[in-house]
Formats: structure tokens, sequence, C-alpha cells
């Protein structure tokens, strides 16, 4: 069987494996004729139309886009879509040949054999490769002529949390992605709340001829978008705040039904929210150690980043903070030898130094941290290290673990470390535990950020009073299974979130228990814990929750089945994607019993190169027959003379059909011969290369 015959048993491979960074999800295809090695091109998105669903916090998001191939043949195209940070992929469809196929999450390696089996004897498995980043790549082969291609994506993401406002986006910026306008382009938002809507409004669509609003109740709220025959050029923002007194208690819950297959607990959501403001007369004194990575590979726009972000923090400094500047690359340098009270004279002598710095020497992150937890810290202040670094040691201790764990010993005065990536290849895993472990938070800083903004809205948070050594009490409900283990300090502008378990129902006074200072501090509020159904995404968070948990402690101990285990299980039980599943979805719908169907050649063939003439490249075709679990197979290509040019192959394959590129770029004019080896198997065949 010959590879233009597979149209009616294409299979659909996705090996997604979840990471991190851009927050956008619109999608855009790049195609280009079969078996052409020209540079692929965008392909015209027609449609796209967006359904977004809100409560509280947490937004589910459905994008279907048309896409249509405009070229007269047949082509092979890729697919290239990003999801948000924090986002989970709970659905993914794809349309072939008018008929709907929606994705399955399979254990990774059960993926891969199954590709092996199938795809790969009909398609380039160059063509499918995860990018990095929550950025994808699938390969749709073939598209034919004139016709269209549909997906659907569903995903489920906690909204950004900041200063009260909740932060929603959808990069609708299609403009230098497609190769036409869209026909149209559909954006329905509903938005709902427990408590009341302060504001809700769009910054960036709010044109009364192509955006409607509407305020359904103080609790609800819908926006509705949509243009047609044009480049979207913005991405669409949506700002929303909620009415709060004290600190506020929201709770979402999920009991699940027999058909969830979920097993019989409960499961909750739990935000933990500080008051809308707190009068300036509350700013807190403060020790303050800056911490900054001057290191060679600090050097260009991350030192210009570093500084300019020390400048605005001296800028913010109160008459009754201390203050201090250590600096650290091969070795560590101080601006004065111990905390310095915050006056005027001395910011200016701070600017200085810091105008000075320049990027030179290897990165002793375990020295600088040494240095700036055995800082004067005083007992009844709040201490704080701002630690700016690309999080990479290079010197000294170099163990991420170690750094951390003598951090801790270390930090003898309650220093809270606020840990500052700086650009874009970090190592992620140091920089947020470090702050993680010692009651701060991670914070990271890219080329497209305002730092005037960020370092701002940090500055308030840990200048006002924050509540620390947090406990709930949950008054008779039987929770369990929580995460993350570690409750964070609740500070002002920001908020805790928990997940949990729990087995009865009913309502309940939960109490939050803590400390302002050295003073005492408790809140209470009955919460509906109910034994309905509720809210379906929420078993989805608790289990992302404990899978992220998880992978911390493979990050600290290493891989281990036990552990590798658990996230599969909790990975295919709640369909969430990680590196050890994928998503897979096959249109024959036939998973089991790949032996028993007639996809496999019943003979040995090698079929004549194409084009023949080449130049300089061109492709080789043969099929190997079922019979054999694995065939050693070595392509080679010789001379007139005789002599060896090139090996192609030289590898296990499967039975099935395959095809092999071979480029003859650097080799003269002439007749060249190649023999394919496969077990019992061999064939050769004259090529001519033409220049």
């Amino acid at each position: 069987m010959k590879t233009k015959n597979y149209i009616g048993y294409f299979t659909l491979l996705m090996l997604i494996i979840l990471s991190f960074q851009n927050i956008f999800a619109t999608g855009v295809l790049y195609v280009r004729p079969r078996f052409s090695t020209q540079q692929y091109e965008k392909m015209w998105i027609k449609s796209i139309d967006v359904d977004v669903n809100i409560q509280d916090q947490i937004a589910v998001t459905k994008v279907d886009q048309i896409f249509y191939n405009e070229m007269d043949q047949s082509v092979e195209a890729i697919y290239l879509f990003p999801l948000p940070e924090n986002a989970m992929m709970t659905k993914l469809v794809y349309w072939f040949n008018g008929e709907r196929y929606e994705a399955e999450i399979r254990e990774r390696q059960d993926a891969i054999n199954a590709y092996n089996q199938k795809l790969n004897q009909w398609l380039d498995p160059a063509l499918l490769e995860y990018m990095g980043d929550n950025l994808f790549r699938l390969s749709i082969v073939p598209v034919n002529a004139n016709t269209e291609v549909r997906t659907e994506m569903t995903y489920v993401e906690m909204l950004n949390y900041d200063f009260g406002i909740n932060n929603y986006k959808y990069l609708l910026n299609t403009l230098d992605l497609s190769s036409q306008p869209l026909e149209t382009v559909h954006f329905f938002m509903n938005a709902q709340s427990q408590n009341p809507f302060k504001y809700f409004n769009s910054p960036s669509h709010n044109n009364p001829s192509s955006t409607q609003l509407i305020k359904l109740s103080d609790y609800n709220y819908t926006l509705e978008f949509g243009d047609e025959n044009f480049y979207p050029d913005k991405d669409l923002i949506v700002k929303f705040e909620t009415v709060r007194d004290e600190v506020q208690f929201s709770v979402l819950t999920y009991s699940p039904t027999e058909e969830d297959s979920m097993g019989t607990d409960s499961f909750y959501s739990l935000w933990i929210t500080p008051p809308d403001s707190i009068t300036d007369d509350e700013t807190i004194p403060k020790d303050i150690v800056f911490t900054a990575d001057v290191s060679s590979s600090m050097g260009g726009m991350r030192i210009a980043q570093v500084k300019q972000s020390l400048d605005y923090y001296l800028n913010l400094l109160n008459p009754a903070d201390q203050f201090n500047i250590v600096t650290f690359g091969t070795y560590v340098a101080q601006f004065k030898p111990d905390l310095i009270p915050a006056t005027a004279e001395n910011i200016e002598a701070a600017h200085n130094y810091v105008f000075q710095m320049y990027a030179l020497g290897m990165t002793n992150i375990s020295a600088a941290l040494d240095s700036s937890l055995t800082q004067s810290f005083g007992d009844t202040t709040s201490n704080n290290l701002i630690f700016l670094t690309d999080g990479k040691p290079t010197v000294g201790i170099t163990d991420a673990e170690i750094i951390i764990n003598n951090a801790a010993e270390t930090n003898t005065k309650n220093v809270k470390i606020f840990s500052f990536g700086v650009g874009d290849n970090l190592n992620r895993n140091l920089i947020t535990k470090l702050a993680n472990e010692n009651h701060g938070y991670a914070t990271y800083i890219t080329s497209d950020d305002s730092i005037a903004i960020l370092v701002n809205n940090h500055f308030t948070k840990i200048s006002k009073p924050l509540i620390t050594d947090l406990q709930i009490d949950f008054g008779g409900l039987q929770s369990w299974d929580r995460y993350p283990k570690v409750f964070s300090d609740l500070y002002w502008g920001s908020q805790s979130v928990e997940m949990g378990l729990y087995t009865n129902s009913g309502s309940f006074p939960i109490t939050l228990t803590g400390k302002i200072g050295s003073e005492s501090i408790e809140f209470t509020k009955t919460l509906n814990f109910s034994d309905s159904s509720g809210y379906r995404f929420v078993p989805r968070l608790w289990a992302k929750s404990k899978i992220n948990h998880l992978l911390d402690l493979i990050d600290i101990n290493g891989e281990s089945d036990e552990l590798i285990d658990q996230i599969i299980e909790l990975s295919l039980r709640f369909q969430i994607l990680t590196k050890y599943t994928a998503f897979y979805v096959d249109p024959e719908d036939d998973f089991t019993d790949i032996e028993s169907n007639d996809l496999f050649p019943t003979e040995f063939t090698v079929e004549q190169n194409y084009p023949n003439p080449f130049n300089p490249t061109t492709y080789i075709n043969y099929a190997l027959p079922k019979g054999v679990d694995n065939y050693h197979v070595v392509i080679k290509i010789y001379d007139i003379l005789g002599r060896l040019v090139k090996v192609l192959v030289d590898a296990n394959q499967q039975p099935g059909s395959y095809k092999v590129q071979f480029d003859a770029s650097g080799l003269g004019s002439g007749i060249y011969f190649y023999t394919v080896n496969a077990g019992q198997f061999s064939a050769t065949k004259k090529m001519i290369l033409m220049r």
C-alpha cells in the first residue's frame, strides 16, 4: 500500500509535554505542497469562534478555528498553538474529512508505541514535535486541495490576580498569522462571581459598534465581540475586580458522579483574599537587602534590567527603612558592611553604586546568600531579601538543593526572600523554591515587562501588614490531601489558594488564624461545602496542584517509579497532560488491534526515486511487509565506481511504508545507485543527479 492511499487511515497523534510561558491561545497553520522542500506558507485563518465562561477566578475557554487550504493541491500542514502558563487542556478535537474526532490522554510511551505502529509508517515523524514553553506543534497530513481544516481546543486556567484585579487575556492578534483577513471572528464571555463586581471592562475592545458589555446583575456580566473581513490587530483583554471586606473567603466545590470515574470524595478550591485597601499609616518599617547577580551571564539587557530594578527600589524606600546592596559574580561585594538607614544621602550614594555596576565573573549564588542573610536584621522589623539573578550557579556550591537548604539554615532572622528571575533563560526551579521555602514568592522580569510597575507593586506588598503563620480550622469539615503543602503568607494585593478533598458536606465555620507582626488575628466565615455536583473544573485544579507537588518531589529526589506512576494515574483519571502522558486521536478509532487491519504492506518493495533525474534532492519510498516485529534497515548510496557516498538509514523499523530524502548537495552530476537492505530482503536501483 502506497502513502497516497493512506488518506482513509490517517492517524493523528499529539505528544504534548507541559511547561511554561507566554499567555496566548490562537493557533496558526503553516502549509506546503506534499513531498515538497519549499518554505512553509501561512494558511488562511477563515474564522475564529471563542466561548469563555468565568466563575470567580476560573476561566474555561473553548477555541474553535477554521482554516482553509487555498492551494490547488494536497498539502502537509504544521499546526502551532500555545497555552497560557497556568492552563490545562481538557479537550482537543480535530475534524478529518468532515468527521469529528476527540483526542484521549494516554500514557506517553503507549501513545508513542501506537504512533510508531501507525502514523510513522505514512508520515515524516520530524513534522511532529514539542516546541517547549507550553507551545506545541502538530502534523496534519494530508490536507486536500481547497478544503477546510478545523480544530477545537478547551482549556481551564486560574486567572492572574494582582492588587485586587483579575486579568483575562486572549491573543486575538492574528495580523501576522493569516494569509488573508478573517471572514468572521466572534468572542463571547459569560462571567459570574460569588461576590459583587466592583467593575468589569475590556480596555482593549470597547468600541460600541463591535463590542457589547451587558451587566445582567451585580454578580454577572457578559461581553460579546464580533467582526468580519478584517485582521485583528490587538489582543482581547478583560479586567475585573470584586468587592471585598476584611479578609474574604471564597470556595468552589464539586462532588463526582459515578460516570466521572474520579472516586467518591468531593473536591474544593478555597481562595483567601485581603481587603481592598490599607491606609498609608499602616506602612511597616523594613530591613531590606538588595542582592544582585552581576556575573558575566547577566551581561547586556539583563544587567540593564537589574540596575533599573535597583534604582526603582531605592526610590521607594521610606525613612523608617534600613537597607544594603550586595553584588556577586565570582566573589561577593557589598555597598556597605551592614544595613544603613534609608536617608536621602545614603540613597543617593546607593544610586551611584548601582550606576557603576557591570557584568563580570562567574556566579557564586551560595556565597551571595550567606553574605546577605547574615546582615544585622532586626528582631521586630519586616526583614526582606530582594534577590535578582538568572539562578544559574557556576562557582562555589552549584547544587541547587544544597544552596536552598543552606539558605534555610542561615536564615535565622525570618528573612523573606523574594526572588526576581531576570531574562528568559533561567533556572526557575532554584529561583522559585528559594522564595517559596523562605516565605516569599518569585517574580520574573522579561524584556517586555514594565519594571517600574513590577517593582512598585512588589514594594507596596511588602510595605503593608501581612498575615503570617497561617492556619485554617475547617470547623468539622473532614478535609484531607490538601495542596500546596505549605500555606503561604498572605500579602496585601495577593491571595492564598488551597485545593483539597472532603468526605462530608454541609455548612461549616472556616476559621483563619495568623499573625500581623506580633499580634494574633482570627477571621471566621461560614462556607457551604455541597454534596451536589458543582463546578467540574475543580477536581482538575486539585489534581494539577497534586501533580505539581509530585513533580517538585521528582526535582528534589529524582525520578522513581512510585512518583511517576502517581502522576500518570492522576493524569489519566483527570485528563491532564503531563510530560509522562500524551494526547492521541485516531480517526479509525482502533487502538487495540493494529496488527489485524490491512494497513501493512504484504510484500517488500522499493520504488524508483522521485523525482528522477533530480537536483539536488529526491525521495526514496519503500515498504516493509508484516510478519516480523522489526527489520534492521540499511540504505546506502554509491557512485558509479561503487564507492560509498552516504548511509541514509541504519536503524530498526517496524512493518509499514516509509519515505526518506536524499540530499546530493556537494556531489557532482552523474549516475548513482541506492541499495535498501531489510533483513532477508534487498533491492538496488539507479538514479541520476543532473546539475
